[in-house]
């Protein structure tokens, strides 16, 4: 079989989401309430919900559980890069057939394995420090809960895009000619290290911001002591309503020029770009319309502009 499931789970899951943000950006009040409902979580949630969404509601600080299955399966893909890239070692068989299973067999790499390797670095790092803000920075709220096709949706998100990096690299896929299967630093370029800063400076802001975010929940010896909305300052929130979802966009825009050649981690960034973006605007609007004194400088998506 030639069917590239992770691509199509990407795409379809994009396609679901533009639509379906669209229509409650723009037609709310006329769709159904439990559409509307279903759809928001969190701060953005609807005040009052029906039973029959209540019941497939589950804790918002079940985002913890993302980052356990992340730090797991990117533990594993780190592992095997570094095995095949650096110790040159082969790809375990029974990775390559359950690569064959979910992307097909006609699989090629057309992205240099030093550049896999950096992607697959980055992203374990992004991995590991998002389950350490999750399990030991941020506060969820008691009353806080998202819709059971959320949480699936992110149960699922981290084990897609680790296949999507490995799935078209070197080796672990069949390698076009004048693609290099070997660990060369020659192969990462200037561009490419100002790529990696730049993801390490996103990092580093979002965790910042999640730091933000936690500290309005607690005193000042670090004690939980509510569980309600505020509105943040500091850092990038000087400049966006939700700068920690505009890093991950600027993470993942990083990762695809590194993976520039790789058609399914495209398929990934266009999931993440259109779900963050939507987020984003969620939240932009709730903090315009829940805050009197919300900062009219401070924008959505881009500072200054938008």
């Amino acid at each position: 079989m030639n069917m590239n499931f992770v691509l199509l789970y990407y795409a379809a899951m994009s396609w679901t989401m533009i639509m379906y943000s669209s229509l409650v950006n723009f037609f709310e009040d006329y769709l159904p309430r439990i559409l509307v409902e279903a759809f928001k979580y969190g701060k953005c949630a609807c005040n009052e919900k029906t039973k029959l969404v209540s019941k497939i509601e589950v804790p918002k600080a079940w985002f913890k559980h993302f980052y356990v299955i992340a730090v797991i399966v990117f533990s594993y893909i780190f592992y095997a890069t570094t095995w095949v890239y650096v110790v040159g070692g082969d790809v375990a068989e029974w990775f390559s057939n359950f690569l064959n299973i979910c992307c097909g067999q006609g699989r090629v790499a057309h992205t240099p394995a030093a550049k896999v390797y950096l992607a697959t670095v980055l992203l374990t790092l992004q991995v590991f420090r998002r389950f350490y803000d999750t399990h030991f920075v941020s506060v969820f709220g008691k009353n806080s809960f998202m819709n059971l096709l959320h949480y699936i949706a992110g149960v699922f998100h981290y084990p897609g895009a680790a296949i999507a990096i490995v799935c078209e690299a070197p080796i672990f896929a069949k390698t076009a000619q004048n693609v290099s299967a070997e660990l060369r630093l020659s192969d990462i370029t200037l561009f490419d290290v100002c790529v990696a800063v730049t993801f390490m400076w996103a990092w580093w802001h979002q965790h910042c911001t999640s730091k933000i975010l936690a500290n309005l929940r607690k005193d000042k010896k670090g004690k939980v002591v509510s569980h309600s909305h505020c509105l943040p300052h500091g850092d990038w929130f000087k400049y966006l309503s939700a700068p920690h979802q505009n890093a991950e966009i600027l993470m993942y825009t990083c990762l695809t020029v590194l993976l520039w050649y790789n058609i399914t981690w495209f398929f990934v960034f266009a999931w993440v770009l259109i779900n963050q973006v939507e987020t984003i605007l969620l939240s932009h609007w709730w903090y315009q319309k829940t805050f009197k004194d919300f900062p009219s400088q401070r924008k959505a998506l881009v500072p200054y502009l938008y």
